[in-house]
């Protein structure tokens, strides 16, 4: 493993073990060519083949990027309302006031749940179980949390990108925040087992709404989270955070030298 370059066997098992990562097939050629031949340098064939990955991280992760509104989007089971109940435990620890809005209309449990999170974290909860407009609840939620000077935290129903409707449902949505304020980040949730399929999920998503960054959840397991490399490479969205557990601490901001 001291190798400075690697034999043609020794490329076929860093293929398969980059490919079994989620890493896109762009990324593993440009790690296979670095590491084919010997440089003049006295590096291991582990250290081009890191400088390569970390190359490919480079983009502006810092989450003081993100604005003042946050709405999560993404498909169900991505973990989108315990990601918006960590976000608002990252910002009033960080200091800040946060209001979380309950825009999951179609599952009961949603609500409950983030009502739950926002009892347990002591933050405020923008709901109506009046309607089950999202959109119109998310402006309430804007329009009250922009008043009072907080970080407003906007949860969503997840959605599959093959239903038109659902995704139209997300540009009305950000429509009307907008009429509020421009003050608005779209954050997609992505699950980190899911592999590349998340990246399907990204460029559709992309479609209908400008996804600012990503949050990578579920990197706790046996994810293998390779997705953030092709997101940051290909698409050029940033990852500002991985979730790496249940708890309402467990969402980190991305760094790319621990993440690789």
């Amino acid at each position: 493993f001291k190798k400075s370059y690697l034999d043609e066997d020794d490329i076929e098992m860093l293929e398969e073990c980059l490919s079994q990562a989620d890493i896109s097939y762009s990324i593993i050629e440009d790690v296979l060519d670095s590491v084919r031949s010997k440089d003049s340098s006295d590096s291991t064939w582990r250290d081009r083949a890191y400088r390569v990955l970390l190359s490919k991280l480079q983009t502006d992760t810092d989450s003081e990027n993100i604005k003042k509104v946050i709405i999560l989007v993404g498909i169900n089971g991505s973990g989108k309302t315990t990601s918006a109940a960590k976000l608002a435990k990252y910002y009033s620890s960080n200091g800040e006031k946060v209001c979380l809005v309950a825009g999951d209309t179609y599952r009961a449990a949603a609500v409950e749940q983030i009502e739950a999170w926002s009892d347990k974290l002591d933050v405020r909860l923008v709901q109506n179980p009046e309607t089950t407009d999202p959109a119109s609840i998310a402006f309430d939620g804007a329009e009250s949390g922009m008043s009072r000077g907080e970080r407003v935290i906007v949860d969503t129903a997840g959605r599959l990108h093959t239903s038109v409707n659902l995704m139209n449902e997300l540009e009305k949505i950000h429509r009307v925040i907008s009429k509020i304020t421009h003050e608005i980040t779209t954050l997609m949730v992505i699950d980190g087992n899911i592999g590349k399929n998340s990246l399907m999920q990204l460029e559709q998503f992309n479609k209908y709404l400008n996804i600012d960054g990503i949050i990578i959840t579920k990197l706790d397991g046996t994810a293998k989270g390779g997705v953030a490399l092709t997101a940051i490479s290909d698409y050029g969205i940033p990852v500002y955070f991985i979730g790496v557990g249940e708890g309402s601490d467990d969402l980190v901001p991305f760094v790319p030298e621990d993440y690789l």
